[in-house]
């Protein structure tokens, strides 16, 4: 199949993806209340059991059977979600495959571009807007479709496009990199090119971890100072008591994006920075803010983001060992029907990334394992830094219509990157009970 029929072919999925998001996003969001929680007097707070597992369950049956079922609902979407977005990869990997679009593009840059690392940036560039278009229909459904219908989100189509295509622009200006120096390294060691991808890998990923709080993350939302009052007081005075006197904790505007809770720490060393969503701070008791705060200021003193980067380039040490094994014998049994001279070819691209990609499914257990054990240690650390066991376990149920509270293993294996809500606030009620027991000071 010549190029322009097979980008043609691309282009109309890419439209018609585009006008069916056009189409659901005029659709009305349900209105969802600022709080779904049964709500309780001061007493209730009062008279909570110190039995961890009677003081857990009190949390949760304040969550009313509507709340709940909503969460179930949308946790079913998830695992749809997945396996879409999996059947995407497999049939886009399939069809820029059989349709030879990476060799046709690479003979087409080589009539017209002498260096070899021009050739490559063309092709490779080429197979990534392939690649977002082909994955568009999926994407704006697990993406925009889903957090609209349950009333998530109120995003215009527009302002979401956009922040997609941003985000897009630089995941793909870090993916360029790391393909054009792998392939290069390809070419001198063939044999030997894992250890130097896994190396390109770790400067690449520790690099966009530098760059995303000041330079990233602005560029999908709008960052500022807190403004002062009695929050960034507390704020304030919850890192001053942790040894933090000096790093930023800013609020970005993530409401136009999303109607839940959230906040987050990014960055490393004096680059971090703690940012807490303007939709926690409005919705938020001072006990719940600094619950958060304290979680994220655990982040940062465990050097969370750090270890991060260590254990994400191990995870993908093992990816790239079975990505350099699959693509070999891939293009050995296909290579001379789909034009592919041989895996240092830039016409292989669709099987490594596509390989590259698959991996990043197959080893979520692996990543998400670590990533909750990190949050586990935040919330710990959160809990002795704010005192505020109630406001983690009140910040929980806030937002449990967007997840399943005892999920299956499978989803938690897949999904889960947090704890789940009740396990966060059995963590909170096991601190509470555990510091009961102490003496006074």
């Amino acid at each position: 199949m010549r190029l322009s029929t097979t980008w043609s072919l691309i282009g109309v999925v890419g439209i018609v993806a585009l006008a069916w998001g056009w189409s659901v996003g005029h659709e009305p969001v349900p209105a969802r209340p600022i709080d779904l929680t049964t709500p309780v007097p001061a007493t209730w707070y009062a008279n909570l059991p110190l039995d961890p597992v009677a003081a857990t369950n009190a949390y949760l049956a304040r969550i009313p059977g509507e709340m709940r079922e909503r969460g179930e609902r949308y946790s079913d979407t998830r695992m749809l979600t997945f396996d879409l977005r999996v059947l995407s990869l497999v049939l886009a990997t399939i069809v820029l495959c059989a349709t030879r679009m990476a060799s046709h593009a690479r003979e087409l840059a080589e009539r017209v571009l002498s260096r070899r690392a021009f050739v490559d940036t063309a092709v490779a560039l080429q197979y990534f807007i392939a690649l977002f278009l082909l994955s568009l229909p999926v994407e704006i459904y697990a993406t925009f479709l889903r957090p609209h219908r349950f009333g998530f989100s109120e995003q215009s189509f527009s302002a979401w496009i956009g922040d997609s295509l941003v985000n897009w622009g630089v995941f793909t200006a870090f993916y360029l990199v790391g393909v054009l120096v792998i392939y290069s390294v390809i070419r001198k060691r063939p044999t030997r090119w894992v250890p130097w991808a896994v190396g390109i890998y770790l400067v690449l990923r520790a690099t966009f971890t530098l760059l995303s709080p000041n330079v990233i993350e602005p560029l999908t939302n709008t960052y500022r100072p807190l403004a002062d009052g009695p929050q960034k007081a507390q704020i304030l005075a919850l890192a001053h008591a942790n040894g933090i006197n000096d790093v930023a904790v800013v609020t970005g505007d993530a409401s136009r994006q999303s109607r839940l809770l959230n906040a987050h720490a990014s960055g490393i060393g004096d680059a971090a920075r703690i940012s807490v969503d303007d939709n926690t701070l409005q919705r938020t008791s001072d006990p719940m803010l600094r619950a958060v705060v304290g979680h994220e200021i655990g982040h940062f003193v465990m050097n969370h983001d750090a270890q991060s980067i260590i254990t994400d380039t191990l995870i993908m040490s093992i990816g790239f060992a079975l990505i350099a094994l699959g693509t070999q014998l891939v293009v050995r049994r296909l290579g001379a029907r789909w034009q592919m001279a041989g895996t240092d070819d830039i016409a292989s691209l669709p099987i490594f990334w596509g390989l590259f990609l698959l991996w990043g499914f197959v080893s979520l257990p692996a990543s998400n394992a670590v990533s909750r054990s990190f949050e586990h240690q935040a919330d710990l650390y959160g809990l002795n830094a704010s005192q505020a066991p109630l406001g983690l376990a009140e910040f929980m149920i806030h937002d449990a219509d967007n997840v399943r509270l005892r999920p299956t293993s499978l989803e938690y294996a897949l999904f889960y990157t947090h704890p789940s809500d009740a396990e966060r606030v059995a963590t909170a009620m096991q601190w509470r009970a555990a510091k009961a027991q102490l003496p006074p000071l």
